[in-house]
């Protein structure tokens, strides 16, 4: 008989079931292993913001044919001649009714004051063909106004 026969048995250490410490920092030579998104679940919520642009969800695809057209914003054509001489010129339309106008005007910008801080005064130019403010220029004095056809209108 052999001393190993009499005592009782015990498992090995190379036939248990061997599991790794744990440790706060994971090796760097280690990969981590992740889950497939299938099989991910979420065990709290995610409370931080994300700081990419959230997309919006698509109900349904629209053609060109249903896409709803936003009504065209007034804009105003203008076209600025001799500004380095002491009289400048300007061509542009009216805000209102889109008639030709040239201007001439000369000097500086008038510097004012609006709520306690410095600001420009901007000097109206009325149209001739409906009477309301046609623009509004950054200048001393608008020498002489004149209608004209429209260089813009087809």
């Amino acid at each position: 008989m052999t001393p190993s026969d009499d005592l009782p048995s015990v498992e090995q250490p190379d036939q248990a079931e061997v599991i790794p410490p744990l440790s706060s920092k994971s090796n760097a030579a280690e990969k981590p292993q992740y889950l497939e998104k299938s099989k991910a679940k979420r065990t709290s919520a995610d409370k931080r913001k994300s700081k990419l642009p959230q997309q919006p969800k698509q109900q349904g695809q629209l053609t060109k044919s249903e896409e709803e057209e936003l009504p065209p914003s007034p804009c105003q054509h203008m076209q600025f001649l001799d500004c380095n001489s002491e009289v400048g010129r300007v061509i542009f339309e009216c805000y209102h009714c889109q008639q030709g106008i040239i201007s001439e005007y000369t000097g500086e910008p008038v510097m004012g004051e609006y709520k306690g801080r410095p600001s420009v005064i901007f000097t109206k130019v009325k149209c001739p063909n409906c009477e309301q403010t046609a623009i509004r220029l950054q200048a001393r004095e608008v020498l002489s106004t004149t209608a004209i056809p429209s260089p813009w209108q087809q």
